[in-house]
Parts: C-alpha cells; structure tokens; sequence
C-alpha cells in the first residue's frame, strides 16, 4: 500500500499545553502542533498559561483580561503565519512540509528535505498532474509502485519511515538493489528500473534546489540481457493457418495475429476504435495512434492479414457495443488462452502479446524495412530499443551461414 499520507492531504494547526513541563508560578508552555500530510511537527510558542486558564476544545486561554487577549491575538498570529508560509511554498511550486513551514516561521535557513517526502511530491504533483502532457498513466502507477518499494525497504532495513536526502549514498542504493533481489524477488533487469526511478526523483530533488547533487547518480546497477522470443514466420503460418472451432480461442489468435501484423501491445490493441484508422496519401489505410506507455504518436500502415481480422469482427457483438475494432476478453485470460493455443498448434515457444510485439519486429526487419520506419511504428522513444531487434536478426544471419561453412563441400 502507498503511504496513507497521499490521501489524507492535511494541513492542521493545534495549539496545546505541555503538561510535563511546569514552572515556578505552575504555569505550562503553550505549544503549537503543525501536522502536514499525516507528519507533525511541533514548536513552543514562547507563552506559559495555567491549566485552568486553558481552553483545550478552543484552543485559547479563556478570560477577556489584557493577558488572554494578548495571548490569543499571538496565537492567532501564528496561525496566520504558518497559513502564509504554505501559501507562499504553494505559489512557488515547492513541496509543503510540516518542517519547511515550521522553521520558516522560526527563522530557521537550513532545511533538509526527505526521501519519501519528495518522492510523494514528485509523484502526486509533478507527474501526476502532467498526464496526459508529459507522462502516461503508466507512468504514473509505475512511480507509485517506486515509492512503495521504497517505503518497505526503509521500514525492512533502517526501520524508520522516511530518510533526509542528504544521508543517502551509494550504499544505501546498492542495500535498496539486494532488497528489490532477495525480498521483493523482482528480477535483476526489474531492480535497475526501479533504481532508475529513484534517480530520478532524486534528480528532481536536484533539479528544485532542494538538494546540491544526486548522491546516488553514478550507482550502477547491473543489466542482464534478455533474449526476446519471438515467432519465425513458419511459425507465424502455423497459427495462422490452424483450423480451431473453439470461439474463445479463435478469437485470442486473432487478437494475437493481429498484433504480430502490427507490433500493438495488448493496452494498445485493447482500445482501437473505428477512430485510430486513417487512411494515407496512397489512400490506404493505417493505424493513428498515442501509445500508452510512451504516449508517443505512432502510425502504421495496415497489412491484409490485420485488414481481414478487423473485417471479421465489425460486426460482432462485442465489439459494437463497447466501439472497439477487436473482441479482446482481459489481458490475463487472453494470455490464459494462448497457453492453450500453444498446446494446439504444437508451439513449444511461450505467446504472449509481448511475443506478438517481437514478432513485428523481427519479421518487418526481416522483410527490409528500415530500423527507423519499425521503431516509429513500434513508438519506441530511444532507437537502442530497436537495435535489440536488427541485433537478434544479425546474429541468426551469422549462426546459420556458420552452419553452412561448417558443412562438408561436395565434390
């Protein structure tokens, strides 16, 4: 669970006595209590009144004389200042802390801003609010989840709920990584975005002035390379062309052939509508789309093998009632029903809709089409994402003419 201080969202202002502390005259000091996103902060308000002068339900010393009404104008005084100093941190676009805003009306220069807190920050009031712009959902719930990791650990390894940015170092990077490994079980290429994530608001941290460097920046964490799977177009023709009288299972080949002539991910192929087709220059028809893990625009021209599934299901019902061009059920039952697929077809390789991703890719690169045309229609951001792809295609080329060299020429 993220941290319950997202939600509450609080900014409270309560003035109490400190019964424990008691002077000459039997007077306790009057104290102010400022609790900002579920964290507390206190401060004396340099007054001292009598138990039975204190109003605690009002928060105020009761009476009407000269000293009630002096310290009540000081209390509300405060009160006024603290609502400022918030008002002010809100213009600027900083975070809001109980810390800030307490040593800000003390006077007090130096503040040290925490992990968790800026993380939250980060989260709720920077990439939140540029979905859409800047982010994609997808974004968003993965910082979320970021922040939840990050949470446990410092509740596993330090047993405390949140750490000053300036404390952090490259061991605490490399202890959060073997956590990540060991305790959440995430795997070693998983761990490395996570602690890319952290970088990241950290050097958001970095970027507000708020800290003077990122203390973890040149912490590397290691990558593992990972073979793609993907389908040969033998393969391909094998599913394709299996005859299979169950609708269900029809109907997720579709949806996964589909995605092997378009290289859609499954929240991609999940949402076309009669909206994303386009028709080009050449009058032909194409896919419009803003992929939802990049919210990166992408468009691709659709083949006859696409063009026939979508035909086949415009009128189904479906698709009909929800507006989408493909019958798909949840991405789980979808992939729950290319397990069986697989069994049909007699494919010992895994289908997934990621399987169907890399298939596009392999086969367009295959067939000549240009890195840049495949990863503009694959919406990746980066062309190294692609490269993995020119890279697999290359070293098949070498293993099998290999094979050949190895062979025995015939005399």
């Amino acid at each position: 669970m993220i941290s319950s201080a997202i939600k509450r969202n609080t900014f409270s202002i309560l003035f109490f006595i400190h019964r424990s502390k008691t002077n000459k005259n039997g007077e306790h000091p009057i104290y102010c209590r400022l609790t900002v996103q579920g964290r507390s902060k206190e401060f004396s308000c340099q007054l001292w009144v009598k138990n039975d002068k204190w109003v605690p339900a009002a928060g105020k010393v009761a009476g009407t004389n000269e000293f009630a009404q002096t310290a009540n104008n000081t209390l509300h005084t405060i009160r006024l200042n603290l609502l400022n100093i918030r008002a002010d941190l809100q213009s600027q676009g900083k975070p809001i802390t109980a810390e800030l805003v307490v040593n800000t009306h003390l006077g007090k220069s130096v503040t040290h801003y925490s992990l968790i807190q800026i993380h939250e920050y980060h989260n709720e009031h920077h990439v939140k609010k540029l979905i859409g712009k800047d982010y994609a959902e997808g974004t968003y719930a993965r910082y979320k989840t970021s922040l939840d990791h990050v949470t446990r650990f410092l509740n596993h390894k330090y047993k405390t709920s949140d750490i000053f940015l300036k404390d952090l170092d490259r061991a605490f990077a490399a202890a959060y990584e073997f956590y990540l490994k060991t305790v959440r079980n995430c795997s070693t290429n998983t761990s490395s975005k996570y602690i890319k994530n952290l970088k990241t608001v950290i050097n958001f941290a970095v970027n507000r002035g708020y800290i003077p460097n990122n203390p973890i920046q040149y912490y590397k964490a290691k990558l593992q390379r990972i073979e793609k799977e993907y389908l040969t177009e033998k393969e391909l023709r094998a599913i394709e062309s299996k005859k299979i009288d169950n609708e269900r299972l029809d109907e997720a080949r579709d949806v996964f052939i589909f995605c092997c002539y378009t290289g859609l991910s499954y929240s991609d192929s999940e949402k076309l509508s009669n909206n994303n087709i386009v028709v080009d220059i050449n009058r032909k028809k194409q896919i419009h789309i803003k992929r939802s893990k990049t919210d990166v625009s992408a468009n691709i021209p659709l083949l006859p093998q696409a063009l026939a599934i979508i035909e086949k299901y415009k009128e189904h019902e479906l698709c009909v009632y929800n507006g989408k061009l493909l019958p798909i059920k949840s991405n789980q039952k979808q992939n729950a029903y290319l397990k069986e697929i697989a069994t049909l077809t007699e494919c010992t390789k895994k289908l997934t809709t990621h399987t169907a991703r890399h298939t596009f890719a392999t086969l367009m690169l295959t067939k000549g089409v240009s890195i840049e045309a495949v990863s503009s229609m694959l919406g990746h951001t980066n062309i190294k994402t692609t490269q993995i792809y020119a890279k697999i295609i290359n070293e098949k080329v070498m293993n099998e003419m290999s094979m050949v060299a190895d062979q025995p020429v015939a005399v």
